[in-house]
């Protein structure tokens, strides 16, 4: 009998162990769950996306984005930025409609034209907020008086090339298709062509191509920012799914931005920026310089915009006939992406 009971007090001491390591181990695979959903999280959390960026020209104004994508600022605020040429904004701004991309940068009258048609697109913020346009004629034009009677040459009747043109000859006393004939010659290097050709007489410019027209003898007349005060030139736009889905992604850009531009104005990195400028345009170093002096003293502070300028273009815009619904500030910008 005494050996009965020990075999049975054995036994269950036996079992008990037994229910303690099977307790022990479901505790530990329960811990280790937990664990690894902890790891799952935070892999989520910190998940790269990726963003298809149009660009409808490559000038020094894209300054803050070659500095972020060299230094691996998108990276920083997980999001991975591929960039995109295309021919001019309203590809562009297509493009953005169907969400084959996510931002572009371009003028500020596409977007406006484009929420007026019904666009599901926001301007979330600005690469420079001041005009990058400049006004060149022909060596025999002195003054804009000179210009009376004769042609001059536009990108595309109604975008905001044209309406920035037509709005410098009112602001000097002359009225478009009337004291001058305006032609359709496109984008910068053909409009530059019907100067050099006898053509036009006077165009609207950007840079690099302002380099090119000194270079082949047209006069410089004007800048458009010394008379017109508030503008932002390469806006930043999305697409309104895009940031409905994604706003911390949209925030991580704009971040990416604000500290790129931060960079990109600090005077002893003034050499590194020409550098970058020459590899990624292209340039010889005495031109690169010259255009990161244009474009340096217009670069927007953490890319936010002048509401000033925004109403501006759509004012002038609905004037110049191009506009044919009302449009207002809220249902074309929001700054909540912007770094306070």
């Amino acid at each position: 009998m005494k050996k009965l009971l020990k075999l049975f007090s054995a036994s269950n001491i036996t079992v008990l162990l037994l229910i303690v390591v099977v307790l022990l181990s479901a505790c530990g695979s329960a811990a280790s769950t937990k664990s690894e959903g902890k790891e799952s999280g935070a892999t989520k959390k910190n998940q790269v996306t990726s963003i298809k960026m149009a660009l409808p020209s490559l000038n020094a104004s894209y300054l803050p984005l070659f500095v972020a994508e060299k230094n691996k600022l998108f990276e920083k605020n997980n999001v991975n930025v591929s960039f995109t040429r295309v021919q001019g904004g309203v590809i562009a701004l297509r493009g953005l409609q169907t969400n084959e991309y996510q931002i572009i940068s371009s003028l500020p009258e596409s977007a406006i034209t484009g929420v007026a048609q019904g666009a599901n697109i926001k301007i979330i913020g600005t690469l420079d907020d001041q005009s990058m346009y400049t006004i060149y004629t022909t060596s025999d034009i002195k003054s804009p008086k000179d210009l009376k009677g004769q042609v001059v040459a536009t990108n595309r009747t109604g975008n905001g090339t044209d309406i920035q043109l037509r709005w410098w000859l009112k602001k000097n006393g002359l009225k478009p298709d009337k004291d001058v004939r305006i032609i359709e010659a496109g984008e910068n290097s053909t409009r530059l062509q019907s100067l050099v050709t006898g053509q036009a007489k006077m165009t609207i410019l950007s840079q690099p191509t302002d380099l090119k027209a000194e270079a082949a003898g047209m006069q410089k007349l004007a800048l458009i920012r010394d008379d017109l005060k508030s503008y932002n030139h390469n806006m930043l736009m999305a697409n309104g799914d895009f940031l409905k889905g994604n706003p911390k992604d949209a925030k991580g850009f704009m971040a990416a931005i604000a500290e790129a531009t931060e960079y990109a104005k600090k005077p002893e990195n003034k050499d590194e920026m020409i550098q970058l400028i020459m590899e990624k345009l292209e340039m010889k170093k005495e031109d690169a310089q010259k255009s990161f002096d244009f474009v340096l003293p217009a670069l927007a502070d953490k890319g936010k915009f002048n509401k000033n300028g925004v109403k501006w273009a759509i004012e002038t815009t609905k004037e110049t006939g191009a506009l044919k619904a009302d449009v207002t500030l809220k249902q074309l910008i929001d700054e909540s992406y912007i770094v306070k």
